[in-house]
């Protein structure tokens, strides 16, 4: 597959086996620093670049680099697209007030729910917070915080119940509380889009934590943002619903979505602006039509 080559990836923590890496060209890879200016990534704009790409492996990556608002400025005023420019918080409570912003229901629990109900319990960071651990030591304070986490892994993340909660776990900000959905089939769906595509993936795991494990019963449906926007789709329609109001109320060019149901509600759990994928190729026409997306993306933007 031919990989884009009009497309700087910006890069930290988020280069092999991670899907942007099947997508562009290898030489159109800028390794980030905390401390680089306009100068460090002038050197990479070469005349073939048509838009930049943050990939920044953070939870809150709007602090990284910490010259980031004046890099932005500086490539727009070069004519070059930034894509992923205004989404720079993807902690679990953020992703709540996103998806409130947007009308689109989410899990987050409080605690006048009754004492059966089922509660799944995570880090409020990415992962447990494992890739801010990788930062250096005087960055921990700003990127991950001073208080003592309880989950600093994402395989700590664990299922309980209202009543055998601990009362103050409703009190720290380190870890977020969700009313947890299932189904019978333990089926969940995983969303990827890149400027115009968009890759819905019906995937299968019976474990507590979703991820994609090659199930044969996967499938890959490839639908454009238009497809959405007019509802010409075969998902289901609450599923649709949440999908048309995520693209037409959230601005981010390219994503990664968890999403949870009970056959009913479809419930978004996880965005993901740095999505893994494996050092292999997995989906070849799946790769090939997200950047194809990209291509229309940037040029629908030249024109504009």
């Amino acid at each position: 597959m031919t990989k884009l080559a009009n497309t700087l990836v910006y890069e930290w923590e988020a280069w092999d086996g991670f899907l942007v890496s099947h997508l562009i060209a290898d030489y159109c890879r800028m390794p980030a620093s905390y401390n680089d200016d306009i100068v460090d990534i002038d050197r990479f704009l070469t005349p073939n670049i048509k838009a930049v790409l943050f990939q920044v492996n953070l939870s809150e990556q709007g602090m990284y680099p910490y010259k980031r608002e004046q890099i932005i400025d500086h490539i727009k005023r070069r004519k070059i697209m930034v894509l992923n420019e205004d989404i720079v918080d993807i902690t679990k409570s953020s992703l709540h007030s996103i998806l409130q912003k947007a009308g689109i229901p989410h899990l987050a629990a409080t605690p006048d729910l009754s004492e059966d109900v089922k509660l799944f319990v995570k880090s409020n960071l990415n992962w447990g917070g494992e890739v801010e651990e990788r930062l250096p030591e005087e960055l921990h304070e700003k990127f991950i915080g001073s208080t003592a986490r309880k989950i600093t892994r994402f395989d700590e993340y664990y299922l309980t119940t209202k009543k055998d909660l601990q009362p103050d776990s409703w009190r720290d900000t380190s870890i977020t509380i969700e009313r947890y959905v299932s189904n019978e089939e333990n089926s969940f769906y995983r969303v990827y889009a890149l400027g115009e595509s968009v890759v819905v993936v019906k995937a299968h795991s019976d474990h507590l934590i979703k991820k994609i494990s090659g199930d044969p019963r996967d499938t890959n449906i490839l639908l454009s943002k238009q497809q959405l926007r007019t509802r010409d789709t075969l998902l289901p329609n609450a599923l649709q619903d949440v999908l048309f109001q995520f693209i037409e109320n959230v601005k981010i060019d390219y994503f990664c979505l968890d999403i949870v149901h009970d056959n009913k509600d479809f419930y978004i759990v996880d965005l993901n602006t740095t999505p893994y994928s494996g050092e292999q190729l997995q989906a070849p026409d799946a790769c090939h039509f997200l950047c194809a997306g990209l291509k229309r993306h940037i040029d629908k933007q030249a024109v504009a």
